[in-house]
């Protein structure tokens, strides 16, 4: 069984979205005895930042080589704003300036993983829960966030879909800081390829290792979080 995260992001694009550099990421996860890693660098399309309309994909090009040396797989991803909310995707090569709405999904490889990461959050325009059922079929799995307490769940509509229609849930971590990581991962029976890691998800060959946030835990990431949401806005009126 291998051990993956599906979803990181780093400082080396967006500074204000990772406390890691791709280097450090690479060697923390593989300290903590991970196999596989995508890097999921944020796009949108829309965003008045030039630093989110930079190519998602330059973190795994400028970085395959120092994870490949580390003895680490690092997958090619991308977490892209659409119209409609966020997806993820993961072995994804394409160029993501094709990707702005959920129709635009249906030009997607077959190799391309897609998921629904945090469907269900309150982040209104960030997820892409409210449209998610009646598009299910363009989905290959649904996020199971390391984001909940034994309280606050808002992975549990996320779980009541994925059973009804027969979808593959993937635990990760989505990535920002060190302290979010080896809690919520994903382990993967199969070979050491990304296109067999893929084809394992598809097929639910795979263990969600997830554990709750504690109180405290979770209220230090949410406000985290929230100093994270202020910092754009202010950027942004500027």
């Amino acid at each position: 069984m291998l051990k993956a995260e599906f979803h990181a992001h780093t400082n080396y694009l967006q500074p204000n979205e990772g406390k890691m550099s791709p280097k450090e990421l690479i060697d923390t996860v593989k300290a903590m005895g991970y196999d596989a890693l995508a890097i999921t660098e944020h796009y949108d399309p829309r965003s008045r930042w030039d630093i989110y309309r930079k190519d998602p994909l330059k973190t795994y090009h400028d970085f395959k080589d120092y994870a490949k040396e580390a003895g680490m797989l690092l997958m090619p991803g991308a977490e892209i704003q659409l119209k409609e909310g966020e997806v993820l995707l993961v072995n994804f090569e394409g160029n993501a300036k094709d990707f702005s709405t959920i129709r635009d999904l249906e030009k997607l490889p077959k190799s391309t993983m897609l998921a629904a990461p945090h469907p269900f959050f309150v982040l209104s325009k960030q997820c892409i829960g409210h449209v998610l059922e009646r598009n299910i079929d363009k989905f290959d799995a649904i996020e199971y966030s390391y984001f909940y307490t034994k309280q606050i769940n808002f992975n549990k509509k996320a779980v009541e879909l994925a059973r009804r229609y027969n979808k593959p849930l993937i635990a990760t971590s989505d990535v920002h800081r060190k302290i979010q990581l080896n809690r919520n991962y994903t382990l993967v029976d199969s070979g050491r390829k990304t296109s067999e890691i893929i084809k394992a998800v598809r097929h639910n060959k795979i263990e969600l290792i997830t554990r709750p946030l504690s109180p405290l835990l979770f209220a230090r990431l949410t406000a985290l979080t929230s100093m994270c949401g202020i910092s754009k806005l202010l950027r942004k009126s500027l």
